[in-house]
């Protein structure tokens, strides 16, 4: 499935903030132990480039979706203002498990919709 996106495209690289999965899990013991996948032979900790690629992807289709979210509910009413849509968006995130976002990439796509929006919020404000 292809995402639609209206207000926010993928930059044709990933950019270098975008961030990466380094650790798809733990191994509990005296030595360190590492997980890894073998895929084409080679084994492979954490994101190959079409999964970083397909992550990055759905993280902008979720910012354009909350773009256009945010924009619909300051048509409807001005009372909406940047502090509570910010709120209202970052309870509906970290109350969306199925979303899998990481933590970084939440802060990402907070960051991105914080600037698209024109939103003056700390990056403090962003966890």
């Amino acid at each position: 499935m292809t995402p639609e996106f209206s207000e926010y495209q993928p930059q044709p690289d990933i950019p270098q903030g975008f961030p990466r999965v380094t650790e798809q899990g733990a191994v509990g013991g005296a030595v360190t132990k590492f997980i890894a996948r073998k895929i084409d032979g080679k084994y492979v900790v954490g994101d190959t480039h079409s999964e970083h690629w397909e992550r990055y992807v759905d993280c902008c289709s979720l910012v354009s979706d909350l773009i256009a979210y945010c924009r619909k509910k300051q048509a409807q009413d001005s009372s909406w203002t940047a502090e509570a849509l910010h709120h209202r968006v970052t309870d509906g995130l970290k109350n969306s498990p199925e979303l899998g976002l990481t933590s970084a990439e939440f802060r990402w796509v907070m960051y991105e919709l914080s600037t698209a929006m024109d939103w003056q919020i700390s990056p403090g404000d962003m966890s």
